[in-house]
Parts: C-alpha cells; sequence; structure tokens
C-alpha cells in the first residue's frame, strides 16, 4: 500500500533509597519480551524535538513510495516510538504540568543577568529535580553483573518492594516512596535486577506498544508467506531481548502486569500496559482519593499514603493491575482496562481520557514570554487532538493510520543528516513552533541549568 510522500522538508538545518520496606511476596514466571531499545533516535522533552540518529527521511520515503515495507519496518516504528514520547508530553495531563515548569524556566532566561532575577533561579533546580525524577538515577538501581543467563525458557522471577528517595540534600526522605520491581534467578531467586518503577517506564511502555502497532501494521501489508517470515524474525528479536538486565526500564511496568493478569502473550500484555500507562499519565487528584488500594500493599504502611499525596502515576499502575482481573483472550483489551479501572473505584478509559482533553482544551496557564507561549498554546491544543483520538480508538498505540485524519499533526523531525522534515507531509505550523528556535533555546537552558547547579549542588 503507497500513502503517497513520506515527508515535506522544513527549511534549515544545525550543526530509593537502599532501605527498602517489607517484600510483597509473589513470585511467578515472566515471560513478556521487551522492546527494542537501539539507539536510533531520541525525543527532548525540554525542546519537544525528536531526533533521528541513523534514519536518513530520504531513505524512508524512498522505500514507503515504492512499497518496501520491509526494508522500512524498524525504522518507520522507531520514528513512531519517538511521536509517542512526543504525544505523551504534550497531550496527557502528566506532560502538560512538566511542560509548564519547563516553560517557567524559559521565562528565567531573558532576564538572567539583570538584578533581582536571581530568585527565580531556584527554578533551574526545580526542572533538574523533576527530569531526575522521570526515571530516577542509577544509584536507585541495582544489576548482578555475574548472574545467569536467562531466556524464555528459562524466565526470571518477578517481586515488588517499596523504599523511599534519598532528598537534595542528601537525607532519606519518607514523603517520596519508591516501587522497586526486582528480578530474581529462576532456580535460585537471587535478586538479579531491582528496577524502579517510574513515569520514564509508563511513557516506554506507550512508546513501545506504538513501535509493536507499527512493526505489525507494515507486515499487514505483504505478501503472507514474507509477513509469517518477518514476523517470526520480529519476535525472534524482541524475545532475545527480554532478559537484558541493563533494558529494564522499558519492561517493568508490562511485567508487573502479565504476573498480575496471569497472561503469557507478550503483544496483549504490551497493548494493556499502553492503555494502562495512558490512563495513568492523565489521572487527576480526585482519582487518585478514590483509588482502591490493595491490602497487599498495607505492608508498605504510611508510604502507601505518601504514594497517593504525591499522586504517583506508577503507584496507580501497580494498583490499577492488581485490582485487574485474570486476563481472558475472550476480552477485548479495552474491556480487561475498564474493568480494571471499575474495580480500582475509577472512571472508565473513555470518561478519564475525555475529561483531560476538556481540561487540555480549557487550560490557558501559559508562560510569560509571547513567543514560547505561542508555542505552548499551539502543543497544547494539538496534544488535545491527539489524546482525543486515542480515545476514541481505544488505543495508546500512534501508527500510520493516522495519516487520513488532517487535524492530528506531527511535529517536525531531524532526520541522521540534521535536516528537518514533516512526516508523510503534514501541516505543522512552524511558524507557531519554529524549531530551529527550539532547540537553540533549549541549548541556552542547558548551559544556564548546569552553570547554576554548579553553585548549589
Amino acid at each position: 500500500m503507497v500513502w503517497g510522500h513520506l515527508g515535506r522538508y522544513v527549511s534549515g538545518s544545525f550543526p530509593a533509597s537502599r532501605n527498602e520496606k517489607q517484600q510483597i511476596s509473589c513470585h511467578k514466571d515472566v515471560t513478556v519480551p521487551f522492546p527494542n531499545t537501539k539507539s536510533l533516535a531520541y525525543f527532548v522533552p525540554r525542546s519537544q524535538l525528536i531526533f533521528l540518529n541513523d534514519i536518513n527521511a530520504a531513505e524512508i520515503e524512498a522505500d514507503f513510495a515504492a512499497n518496501r515495507l520491509t526494508r522500512i519496518r524498524q525504522s518507520l516504528s522507531t520514528v513512531y516510538h519517538e511521536v509517542t514520547h512526543w504525544a505523551d508530553t504534550v497531550g496527557t495531563l502528566w506532560g502538560n504540568e512538566y511542560l509548564k515548569q519547563v516553560y517557567s524556566t524559559y521565562d528565567v532566561m531573558p532576564s538572567i543577568n539583570l538584578h533581582g532575577s536571581e530568585t527565580r533561579f531556584h527554578r533551574f533546580i526545580d526542572l533538574h529535580d523533576s527530569d531526575r525524577r522521570l526515571s530516577f538515577s542509577d544509584y536507585y538501581r541495582t544489576v548482578e553483573v555475574n548472574g545467569r543467563q536467562h531466556s524464555l525458557s528459562t524466565p526470571w522471577k518477578i517481586s515488588f518492594s517499596c523504599g523511599i528517595e534519598f532528598n537534595s540534600n542528601g537525607r532519606p526522605d519518607e514523603q517520596r516512596p519508591v516501587i522497586f520491581v526486582r528480578f530474581g534467578d529462576h532456580y535460585t531467586e537471587q535478586l538479579l535486577v531491582r528496577q524502579p518503577l517510574s513515569v520514564a517506564a509508563l511513557l516506554e511502555t506507550t512508546a513501545t506498544w506504538s513501535e509493536l502497532s507499527t512493526q505489525f501494521q507494515t507486515l499487514s501489508g505483504i505478501d503472507r508467506d514474507e509477513r509469517i517470515v518477518e514476523e517470526c524474525f520480529m519476535r525472534k528479536e524482541y524475545g532475545d531481548r527480554l532478559y537484558t538486565p541493563e533494558l529494564t526500564l522499558y519492561s517493568a511496568p508490562v511485567h508487573l502486569l502479565a504476573h498480575y493478569a496471569h497472561l503469557q502473550n507478550s503483544v496483549v500484555a504490551y497493548h494493556l500496559g499502553s492503555l494502562l500507562s495512558l490512563v495513568c499519565l492523565n489521572l487527576v487528584g480526585s482519582h487518585f482519593r478514590k483509588l482502591r488500594i490493595p491490602e497487599e500493599l498495607n505492608t508498605w504502611g504510611v508510604r502507601v499514603s505518601a504514594f497517593t499525596r504525591k499522586e504517583s502515576r506508577p503507584f496507580a499502575f501497580m494498583c490499577l493491575c492488581m485490582n485487574g482481573p485474570d486476563w481472558n483472550d475472550d476480552m477485548a483489551p479495552i474491556d480487561w482496562v475498564n474493568k480494571a479501572l471499575s474495580n480500582s473505584g475509577l472512571p472508565s478509559y473513555e470518561e478519564i481520557l475525555g475529561h483531560a482533553v476538556k481540561v487540555l482544551k480549557e487550560d490557558g496557564l501559559v508562560c510569560e514570554r509571547p513567543t514560547m507561549s505561542a508555542r505552548q498554546k499551539y502543543l497544547r491544543k494539538i496534544g488535545a487532538e491527539w489524546l482525543d483520538w486515542r480515545r476514541t480508538e481505544k488505543d495508546a498505540a500512534i501508527n500510520y493510520s493516522h495519516i487520513s485524519r488532517k487535524h492530528l499533526k506531527l511535529p517536525v523531525i531531524f532526520d541522521a543528516n540534521a535536516t528537518p522534515f514533516l512526516l508523510f507531509g503534514g501541516d505543522f505550523d512552524i511558524t507557531l513552533f519554529d524549531p530551529m528556535e527550539m532547540f537553540e533555546e533549549e541549548a541556552s537552558l542547558h548551559t544556564q541549568s548546569l552553570n547554576f547547579r554548579r553553585a548549589c549542588r
């Protein structure tokens, strides 16, 4: 199938603390594969820009136009992985609050050398701490380097525990607990990996589902015999990476879900995990107050109330998984998700996302600088449209099925040659959001933030 030109080019270019609390005793074989994590591309949340390290836009365009879908599968799925990171940042309530902090920090930049502006320098540190908390530092993560190699036939054991963060002064902070997903040796249950469950892990879950969805969508357009072969290669590739200890950030939420849902199908596990992740990224305060806490978590004591007070999205994800029903192959993924939400005392997927869309559309709070506030409002408008589409589709995945919906705008992407292009010839308005200027803004913000951190850290 040929959709026409893939890209339209844009003018320009540029050169827990270790003191863990009582574990939940819940060991089970884990057989869920996880995503392609090659460093082919990346998304920068502070600039809302996507960069492709090893992907040339012209080559993708040529392959797509010639219907060479097997050649485009990896590249296009990587692009949509990063596009999903962008959509989760501009088109969720979590992302909206994060971008308010980002753009508030940009407000400091023009007056940074003026007398009195130092009273706002704390925003550099606040943003740094928010970024640090997205995935937690390597300190909170442990890996047994001499551990036995595991595989689909000899999977890890899984358990969970709760620790606490250290604050910026180096003191344990009981008000900021952390969930750890613990992977153990299949035979001895010796701890091999301890992975914090973080917002970044939820973001990787939705992005990986988009990646998988794009790959399956691409394969559906080729000859049946060729498709069967390609699907075998794809499943082997993903399966081989399942038990790579260094990459558990990508797999921890789906392992957790598969454990509680008694689910063996890896594709379904990612589908369900992405839906729950998108829900959790759009919860509001009233949802956390209504959230039904599984009795099993009471062993964590006062840290449970700390999770809800801080409106911890990873904690909500764990509660939804624990409250969800066992998976049944006769169920639709959205029905399983809605049952998990109902069991947790929360509204449906459609209601939660519908409310989030309304909040995004009505939110008028922007930064002070006129040009930056225009960018902020433009992204918020686009983000609301993407979230509403994901609501109506009953799917968190973003793949090229969106191209018939002209109101859905994709961002400018920079390919391996530093060439900015618009996927599928989109009409993203670069007069409202200039990617070249935003790149320079983020570079300046990074420099100033690093400089000020040396003053106080």
